[in-house]
């Protein structure tokens, strides 16, 4: 017997023996010191959320309300400036020029500055302007009210004058609902008498709205209060609370103890143990109070050490799971080798064996690697050899298209001449030139589907001299697809057809029309003639190099179909519509400029 067991175990045993104690015990300790760790560091981010938060909030009350003192002293201007025109006995007519001025101008002045919600001017002749309309039976008593005394003892001309936070019956939109007013006398700029009175309030709603949302960060447990400075609420999500004594006594004490400076701090509250955070808005004499529940703080605590431990165990498993596997890892580079050529087996040569172990593994998936390789270079130089071949065999096809046209334009150019057609001669000799210059164009097989049509213009016109009582064409083709590419001698060798075996057989004068259209991201060019057409029985014989008895078949429509799918790929190329005695249509379909290169590529 082993004098050391260890030595004694399979290699999956001796792996299960120290992953055991490798993952029991950092979980041990992770539960046993992380719970006061994360308890101070949870209140810890909360103080530091809550700070950022009222920092945040009393910011943009701060904002709101520099806002409000900037449209009062824009209002107070524009005052001044509309009571410059206005004489000291107006007539009706100007007494109704100037309610309609200045209802015009609140209404522009509460525009641009959205925070206020209604203003209000008294003048020195007791009429009152509102920037809502009409003004209210309960607006006069701003005449004898004191909150009109208050503004009148107040020194200084333009200083804005804040009001607390209060509830009024009269000059306001909705009196249910408290408002804090900016109250402002105003001068004659030339004689320097006050001449009226200008009332800005802004609803307690707009500032209880900004941190509104931020009261679902931690549930609706989580409260914001702006206090004043004798623990009165002016300002809160709860309308109940407005502007009554905070109810929490020991918070209210708290507050106003040390409410001169900025506080956050864990006490006891009359509603329990709470996260209290206090910081002040000298401007208005205010303290934004917020208080979190410590035990809504710490709530997730215990869940995580529930969730540790359950971490804990679906590690354990997994770890005994991977020492099993550990132990078969010389088999799985074996097992992606296999896979891999089953793939090759199945037809994909981009199958790759990944596996970079220096051991013989490796060495055979890299020779499988290098196999697959060569055989993939030769796979495409059969692909190019075979590709060769087709455009040799397509050339020679074509080259059998070509001479025929010649040979019967040249008798055509011979009869004219004799029969003294001289003009008709020179058209058709100028036709046949530029039909092969177009044709040879250098050798290129690709050219544009301008020169195709001119190409198919200048064949329409050498056979509608020769056969003027068979056919007459038209051409319509858009502008946009001049410039796009096609196969030479694509539309001569339909058009050969539409002439030879629809039409010249008809018995009557026919007709054939060629249009080209861009269709998404095709183009499409049709040919169309009104001749005897294809029996149904005959359309398939189009498609094939050779007939059923071995003899060859038509070069034309074969010759065009596979050009086309050779440069362009197979899913382009003609189709054709036809019937006994309906005409004939061949389409032909093509990719839009520049997409065939990278199919052929």
């Amino acid at each position: 017997m082993s004098k050391n067991p260890f030595r004694a175990l399979l290699i999956r045993q001796k792996i299960i023996a120290v992953y055991i104690p490798l993952i029991l015990i950092p979980l041990f300790v992770l539960g046993y010191f992380t719970r006061d760790l994360f308890t101070d560091s949870l209140i810890n981010k909360t103080k530091q959320n809550v700070l950022d938060e009222s920092t945040l909030i009393l910011t943009r009350v701060d904002t709101m309300v520099k806002n409000a003192e900037s449209g009062a002293n824009v209002m107070m201007a524009d005052i001044n400036h509309i009571y410059s025109g206005i004489s000291a006995s107006p007539t009706p007519l100007e007494e109704k020029q100037l309610s309609t001025q200045m209802q015009t101008q609140f209404s522009i002045n509460l525009l641009n500055f959205p925070d206020i919600d209604s203003a209000a001017f008294l003048d020195s002749s007791e009429r009152l302007f509102a920037s809502y309309f009409p003004v209210k039976e309960n607006d006069r008593q701003i005449s004898r009210s004191r909150l009109l005394d208050e503004i009148n003892k107040k020194p200084g001309y333009g200083v804005n004058y804040w009001f607390p936070m209060a509830e009024r019956d009269y000059l306001v939109t909705d009196p249910r609902e408290p408002v804090i007013s900016i109250g402002k006398k105003i001068l004659k700029l030339d004689s320097g008498k006050p001449f009226g009175m200008l009332l800005v309030n802004v609803k307690e709603s707009s500032i209880s709205n900004i941190f509104a949302n931020m009261s679902a960060d931690f549930g609706m447990n989580k409260k914001f209060y702006i206090v004043d400075q004798e623990g009165r609420v002016v300002s809160s999500v709860l309308k109940s609370d407005l502007l009554k004594p905070l109810q929490d006594t020991r918070l209210r004490q708290l507050v106003l103890v040390k409410g001169k400076g900025t506080f956050s701090l864990i006490v006891n509250t009359d509603t329990g143990r709470n996260l209290v955070t206090s910081v002040p808005y000298d401007k208005m004499g205010w303290y934004l109070v917020n208080v979190v529940p410590v035990d809504l703080i710490t709530q997730d605590i215990q869940k995580n050490r529930v969730m540790t431990l359950i971490i804990g165990a679906i590690c354990l498993v997994f770890g005994l799971l991977g020492a099993g596997l550990l132990s078969k890892v010389i088999v799985s580079p074996l097992l992606k080798l296999t896979k891999t050529m089953r793939r090759v087996k199945e037809g994909d040569m981009n199958a790759v064996a990944v596996i970079h172990t220096n051991d013989e593994t490796g060495l055979l998936a890299s020779v499988f690697n290098s196999m697959i390789d060569r055989i993939k270079t030769l796979l495409l130089q059969v692909e190019a050899d075979q590709i060769t071949k087709k455009e040799i065999e397509l050339a020679l096809i074509h080259a059998q298209i070509k001479p025929h046209f010649l040979y019967n334009t040249l008798d055509l150019i011979y009869v004219l001449n004799d029969m003294n057609m001289h003009r008709e001669a020179r058209d058709t000799t100028k036709a046949l030139a530029d039909f092969y210059r177009i044709a040879l164009s250098k050798g290129s097989e690709i050219i544009t589907i301008g020169d195709e049509i001119k190409n198919a213009g200048d064949y329409l016109a050498i056979q509608n001299i020769r056969y003027a009582d068979v056919f007459d064409y038209e051409m319509d083709i858009d502008q946009e697809i001049l410039s796009c590419e096609i196969p030479k001698l694509t539309l001569q060798p339909i058009l050969e057809n539409a002439i030879y075996h629809g039409l010249k057989i008809k018995g009557s004068k026919g007709r054939i029309r060629v249009t080209g259209r861009k269709e998404e991201s095709r183009i499409t060019i049709r040919v169309e003639d009104n001749g005897v057409g294809i029996p149904q029985d005959a359309l398939a014989t189009n498609w094939k190099h050779y007939t059923e008895d071995g003899k060859p078949s038509s070069f034309g429509l074969f010759s065009v179909n596979e050009r086309i799918r050779l440069y362009f790929g197979e899913d382009y190329g003609i189709s054709i519509q036809s019937g006994k005695e309906e005409g004939t249509m061949v389409t032909i379909s093509l990719p839009a400029a520049g997409e065939w290169r990278n199919t052929f590529a």
